[in-house]
């Protein structure tokens, strides 16, 4: 099996969010119960779960809604890539974890302006 992050994580979340075990949502994602363990205190998958699970609990149950929270879930998790835009800007987005040093916050911004101009060098041709 070949998921992706953020398909290996909406698996695991829908099966929180029905109320399986740790190892029952591991198995659905193709990952150990520890990485579940870890992925439950990052505090955008708990609020993913919590959101998640109020759809998966209504009364009656609608699958389709479901499904469409879980696309939801997945394109939140995919972080998005460099953005070209008509005038020719783009826009990147940067991700630094507070507590991060200055050095490798200047590491994680360079990368992803290298990831921009890749983007408008592909746009271009």
């Amino acid at each position: 099996m070949s998921a992706t992050p953020a398909r290996r994580k909406v698996d695991a979340l829908l099966q929180l969010a029905a109320g399986s075990t740790n190892m029952a949502a591991a198995r659905a994602a193709g990952v150990s119960p520890g990485t579940i363990a870890i992925w439950k205190k990052d505090p955008e998958f708990a609020r993913e779960m919590d959101a998640l699970r109020q759809v998966v609990r209504r009364e009656p149950f609608d699958a389709a809604a479901v499904m469409a929270a879980a696309e939801d879930v997945e394109e939140r998790l995919v972080p998005p890539g460099p953005r070209v835009h008509e005038d020719g800007s783009v826009t990147v987005r940067v991700s630094i974890p507070s507590g991060t040093s200055p050095r490798k916050a200047e590491r994680l911004t360079a990368r992803a302006i290298a990831r921009g101009l890749r983007a408008v060098r592909e746009a271009e041709s």
